[in-house]
This record gives structure tokens, C-alpha cells and sequence, in this order.
């Protein structure tokens, strides 16, 4: 975008500004009025629930005092003093008479009465005759609405007894007449009507206090009256939730519209300096674009080269593998033969050299893997000082024969465990202590010690006392193909190894760097992340509270084979599967020596890690799955690369499952469970 078309923009920020926050005034106040309108039906609601309450409680007086009436009658079989002085109390209001019917021979004959309308003897008929069958057969309260013949109509309360008694209230209503609120009522914000029915049945309205149906907002709700359903509907007759409420959407607008105006103000004063601005860095930008451009083009031609270079390394080595397979071959079967010593010494030349062609070929595709994220790695908790230990085996035959002194004094200090690949990093420490060795005096030592960098890394030390290496060189040390000095010595290499080193332990989180005073020797050094040993962690979280005892100890045990090169690894199921104690752990540090323990003891399980020292778990796999023998016995992949492709990969394989590491305790007590059940007698082995 120019800088021109950016100031066209920002100048249409101003109205922008102030049209959004007109909306969202607009939004606001739709919302803040939307609210007051919630608030006022909530209002309503807790109102209309205080009423109905109140109504309940009156309903439920009355039946309970026509039932006491009843009892009272009952008492007697006669309107005794006690009923009569009873019934004249309740004679007020609307209430106009309270009588008492007894059905005979399927009539209901009046036996007493209070009031008007009606007299001791009279058979109920019509209206009343069918409210109190309704009574009798509810054994609760009903009512009715009957025309009164003085005019207007009487709602008739009637409560039937089980023995047979009918207990009747009469009251005068009004229904086409509203009665207002009186002005000390607690409820007279409030307009209500009474329905004697479910819904709001004009035929059924008992009582008003306006004229009906209620408007506005209204709150409806049933009320129980004996075994009846009556509507009960309110309406609030002025604003319940005070003036304040109502005013707050229009100061929220007016607020808004102001801000709204304001706010466009300030950002079209920003806007016209920012304009500024930008004609003021227009030129600058323009040229920094141009330089750019520039550095890009350098950076792709860059990586142009490398991607080139790396594709011919690798095609290189490849084709060279080709014809170096034969002469390291016919090499070998010469060597085999019957030579004079001066054929054989020549056939061990060819060997040399052609072996060492071949690690050159080895480290020139590890470096070409690593830069295109192609080699694989299997990162965990390894225990450094048995790396460092297992490389010193190694190396201590080399520093013999070049009467090189390694002192091993401090390497109790490297007891910690870091997060590597274990084979990756045997393979940089052995390239570090070789060239500690060849590049050494006649006599000289060789030192190995580890330190704590910081609370989460540990550097291991590699020194010598070797003729040291210059400030000026130190830059080309890690340059692949670059040999400082070697002209002045006798020592074969390739120059390939300390570049292919600081590659691996950078893939691995870590570092690699040189510490070193021309004439006084050098001091290599990997840095690696600190971790938790598997077995610590384990015993930290003591998952299973124990050891448990979860079969017969006398019983045969079944075998399960662990092929896995890391001891702690090893230590650490070993531990965990102690508390099967029908299991039997079968170790394997190499894949070779695995597939010959699974042939000869086939055993009900086997845990296979994929990164071994002589061949690759997935070659295990393979021919574990080929062999008849070993075929049908499940395999359970145990390893720290969690990508999708590779556990998918190996499961189409046939892996019966793949955990990763660090491994949940719980999932691999469960997939052991599931493959191998527990059992108090282990089965046969097969013959």
C-alpha cells in the first residue's frame, strides 16, 4: 500500500470512528432499555407472586374453616350453638350465607343454614345440586359461579365431607364492576384480575381492579384452589422500577452520541499528524524497501546453494555406496586368502582406506539429514555418566596405543541424567574424546568431567593437553571439510566430524562449543538440558502406593522381553512391572541378541524400543512379525518419538500397541493387563 493510499484511509478514520460508536451508542441503549424492560417483569413477577401467595393463603383459609365447620356440625348431627355463633362470624364482606346440605337418597337436602337464600329443608337443585356432587365426589374444595336472582352473581364455595355432608359459602361478586385499589394497599401499583379457571375465560372473571383484558406487560400464573386451577394475572399500573431505571437507555444514548463526537475529533487531529508523519519517512521507507529487496534476493540465491549442495552431497554418497560395496567386498575375501605379506599389507590398506571413505559418507548424509529435518531422534532422560563411561570403554584402547593418560577422577560428576538421544550422544562424546586422543602429545592426558552450568543444564568436558588451537582459528573449527593444521600431523580424518557433532547436539536442544589456548590444549564441551531419571520420577510420584501382591508367588512365571538399550529405561519397567508377580523381565540391550532370545524362550510379551545400537527397532519388528516362531507373540512399541506417521507406521506393522515416552505408568499397567491377563497358573511354554 503507498503511503498515499494510507493517508486516504486514515482520513476516512474520523467518520469511521464516529459512525462505530453511534452504533454502538444505538446497541447500548437497545440494550440498557432491553434490560429495564427485564428488570420490570421481574419486578412484576416477585409482585405477582406476593399476591398469589397472599390469595393462596385466603383459599386455603377457607377451606380450612368450612372444614372446621363441617367437624363442628358433625359433632352434634345439628347446627348446635357451636356452629351457628361460627357461621354468623364469617357473615361480612361479600360472604352472604354458610349452610350445610346432607345428601339423601341422591338429593342433597339444606340441614342448616346462616344468611340469605335459602331455608332449613329445601333440596338442592340445578347449580347448586351439581356443585355439590362435584364436592362430595372431590372430598375437597369447588366452587361456582351462579346468578344471583336479587341481581349480579354468586361465587358458591362448596367442601364435601366422607360422610356425605356438604359445607357451602356464599359470596357476593361483582364481575362486571372493577374494584380499584385502595390508596394504603400495599399492592395498588398493581392492576390484577382473578379468573375461576385455568385461562382467562371472561365467564369466569371474579374480580378486577380495571377493566379487563389487563394491558401492557402482564405476568400470569395458576393458582391451586381446593381441586380447582385459577388464573391470577397482574399488570403493573405504573413503573415498578422507578423513574431512574427508565431515564438510564437515554443517558447511556446521550452519553454515547457525545463520546461518539469527541472521539472523531481526537482522531482526526491524530490523523492529520500521522499524515505528516508519513510524508516525512515516505523517502526513507522507499529506500529501506529497495534494500530489501536486495537482502531477500541474496538470502533466496543463499538458499538456493545450500539446498543444492545438500542434494548433491546426498545423491553423491549415495552412488558412491555403489561401487565402495565392492571394493570393501573383494577387499575382504582377498583378505581371507592365502597372500604373501606384501599382498596382505596392501589388501589392509584397502581396507583403511575404503572404511574410511566409508564413515565420511556416514557423517557427510547424517549432516545432509539433519538439515533438511530428516533424521530421527529418540530424546529422553539419559544417564550421562553411563554414556560417558560406555564411550571411555571404547575410546581407552585408542589412548593406550598413543600412550594418552585419561583420567577418570571427576566422573562420579556426571552421575545426573539429561534429555538426549543416548546413541546421538555416544556418537558426539566418541568423536570428541577421539580427537582429544589423536590430536594429543606423546604422553599427554586425556580429562573427562562434568558441571552444573545452571539449575537446568549440565555441560560435559572433554580437555587434553594438546598443542591448543588459536583465536583466529576457533571461527573455521565447526566448518565441514576444514582441518586446522592437519598438514603438520599424521592424523587421518575428514574434517567432518565436529561439524556433524555441534549439528546433532543443536538437534537435541543442546549446545557444542570449544574452550582453547594455542600451546596449552583445548576443552570441548556439550551442554545438555538437566532432566529426572525415569526411576526417580517414578519412585517420586509412587503411583501404585507399592509393590502389590496380585497373584499366587508359587505360581509359573510368564516371560516379557524388554529390548532396550538405556539401562535406566530397563530399571524403570523392571520396577513398575514388579508388581506383576507372574512376570518375568527378559532384558535385551541389543535388537540382535532380542530376536534370538524371542526365538528361543518366546515369550507372552515383548517391549521393544526403536533406536538400538547394532540395528533399528523397526528391522526387530519386521522380523518378529516374519519368523513363525515368533509371529503370533504381541509387540508393544516403547519410544520417545510421538509423531502420528511414525506410531501409525509401525502399527500397520504389526505393533499391537505404541506407547511414548515418558511413559504413563497407568497406560502401560493396562496394555501388559490387556495382552498379558493375570493369572495364578502362567500357561505352558510352547514345546
Amino acid at each position: 500500500m503507498t503511503p498515499k493510499v494510507e493517508q486516504n484511509r486514515f482520513g476516512l478514520a474520523a467518520p469511521l470512528v464516529f459512525v462505530v460508536l453511534t452504533i454502538v451508542a444505538a446497541v447500548s441503549f437497545g440494550v440498557t432499555r432491553r434490560a429495564a424492560g427485564d428488570e420490570e417483569e421481574r419486578i412484576l413477577h416477585e409482585r405477582g407472586g406476593e399476591v398469589a401467595a397472599i390469595l393462596t393463603s385466603s383459599t386455603n383459609g377457607i377451606a380450612s374453616t368450612l372444614r372446621l365447620l363441617g367437624e363442628v356440625y358433625a359433632a352434634r348431627g345439628e347446627a348446635g350453638p357451636g356452629f351457628v355463633a361460627s357461621a354468623r362470624s364469617l357473615l361480612e364482606g361479600s360472604v352472604s350465607a354458610i349452610s350445610v346440605a346432607e345428601n339423601v337418597d341422591g338429593g342433597f337436602v339444606v340441614r342448616a343454614i346462616e344468611g340469605t337464600g335459602g331455608v332449613v329443608g329445601d333440596r338442592l337443585e340445578g347449580d347448586r345440586a351439581a356443585l355439590a356432587d362435584r364436592a362430595l365426589e372431590a372430598k375437597n374444595l369447588v366452587s361456582a359461579l351462579i346468578a344471583d336472582p336479587s341481581g349480579g352473581s354468586l361465587l358458591v364455595l362448596a367442601l364435601g365431607r366422607e360422610d356425605g355432608l356438604v359445607i357451602f359459602q356464599e359470596n357476593s361478586v361483582d364481575p362486571t364492576t372493577p374494584v380499584p385499589s385502595t390508596a394504603d394497599s400495599p399492592f395498588r401499583a398493581l392492576d390484577i384480575a382473578l379468573y375461576r379457571s385455568p385461562t382467562a375465560d371472561p365467564s369466569q372473571l371474579l374480580i378486577s381492579t380495571t377493566a379487563t383484558p389487563l394491558q401492557g406487560t402482564v405476568d400470569e400464573r395458576t393458582i391451586t384452589v381446593g381441586a380447582e386451577q385459577w388464573l391470577f394475572v397482574t399488570s403493573a399500573r405504573s413503573p415498578l422500577s422507578g423513574s431512574l431505571a427508565r431515564a438510564v437507555p437515554w443517558i447511556v444514548l446521550a452519553v454515547g452520541l457525545a463520546a461518539a463526537i469527541v472521539a472523531a475529533g481526537v482522531v482526526a487531529l491524530v490523523t492529520r499528524r500521522r499524515a505528516y508523519a508519513l510524508d516525512l519517512v515516505e523517502q526513507r521507507t522507499a529506500e529501506l524497501r529497495r534494500t530489501l529487496v536486495e537482502l531477500e534476493s541474496a538470502r533466496g540465491a543463499a538458499d538456493g546453494a545450500n539446498r543444492a549442495k545438500s542434494q548433491f552431497l546426498s545423491r553423491m554418497s549415495h552412488e558412491l555406496r555403489t561401487p565402495l560395496n565392492a571394493v570393501l567386498g573383494f577387499a575382504q575375501v582377498l583378505e581371507l586368502g592365502d597372500l604373501d605379506e606384501p599382498s596382505r599389507d596392501a589388501v589392509g590398506h584397502i581396507l583403511k582406506g575404503g572404511n574410511h571413505l566409508l564413515d565420511l559418507i556416514n557423517e557427510v548424509l547424517d549432516i545432509s539429514r539433519i538439515e533438511s529435518g530428516e533424521i530421527a531422534l529418540s530424546i529422553e532422560s539419559v544417564l550421562a555418566g553411563e554414556v560417558v563411561a560406555e564411550s571411555l570403554d571404547l575410546i581407552r584402547p585408542l589412548a593406550v596405543a598413543r600412550s594418552i593418560n585419561i583420567n577418570t577422577d571427576r566422573e562420579l560428576s556426571c552421575n545426573h541424567y539429561v534429555f538426549a538421544d543416548r546413541q546421538r550422544l555416544k556418537q558426539i562424546l566418541l568423536n570428541l574424546l577421539s580427537n582429544a586422543v589423536k590430536y594429543n602429545r606423546v604422553g599427554g592426558k586425556v580429562t573427562v568431567f562434568c558441571e552444573m552450568r545452571s539449575t537446568t543444564g549440565m555441560r560435559i568436558n572433554v580437555a587434553d593437553t594438546g598443542p591448543g588451537i588459536s583465536h583466529d582459528d576457533l571461527g573455521l573449527l565447526f566448518v565441514p571439510f576444514e582441518r586446522l593444521g592437519a598438514h603438520l600431523t599424521d592424523v587421518e580424518g575428514s574434517g567432518i566430524g565436529l561439524a556433524l557433532s555441534l549439528r546433532l547436539a543443536e538437534a537435541m536442544g543442546g549446545a557444542l562449543g570449544v574452550d582453547s589456548t594455542a600451546g596449552r590444549g583445548s576443552t570441548f564441551w556439550i551442554e545438555l538440558p538437566l532432566v529426572e531419571g525415569a526411576v526417580e520420577r517414578y519412585d517420586r510420584l509412587n503411583v501404585n502406593g507399592g509393590t502389590q501382591d496380585l497373584g499366587d508367588a508359587s505360581s509359573a512365571l510368564r516371560s516379557v522381553l524388554y529390548i532396550e538399550d538405556n539401562i535406566a529405561n530397563l530399571t524403570l519397567v523392571q520396577r513398575i512391572l514388579s508388581q506383576r508377580t507372574d512376570i518375568e523381565i527378559l532384558p535385551a540391550m541389543q535388537g540382535r541378541i532380542g530376536l534370538d532370545l524371542a526365538r528361543v524362550h518366546r515369550p507372552a510379551l515383548i517391549l521393544l524400543d526403536l533406536h538400538l545400537p547394532d540395528i533399528s527397532g523397526d528391522v526387530v519388528l519386521q522380523q518378529l512379525r516374519d519368523d513363525p516362531l515368533t509371529s503370533s507373540i504381541p509387540v508393544v512399541i516403547l519410544s520417545a518419538d510421538a509423531t502420528p506417521g511414525q506410531i501409525q507406521r509401525l502399527q500397520a506393522a504389526g505393533a499391537s500397541s505404541y506407547l511414548t515416552k515418558p511413559l504413563n505408568v497407568r497406560e502401560l499397567l493396562r496394555v501388559v493387563e490387556e495382552l498379558v491377563p493375570e493369572s495364578n497358573a502362567a500357561p505352558p511354554r510352547p514345546a
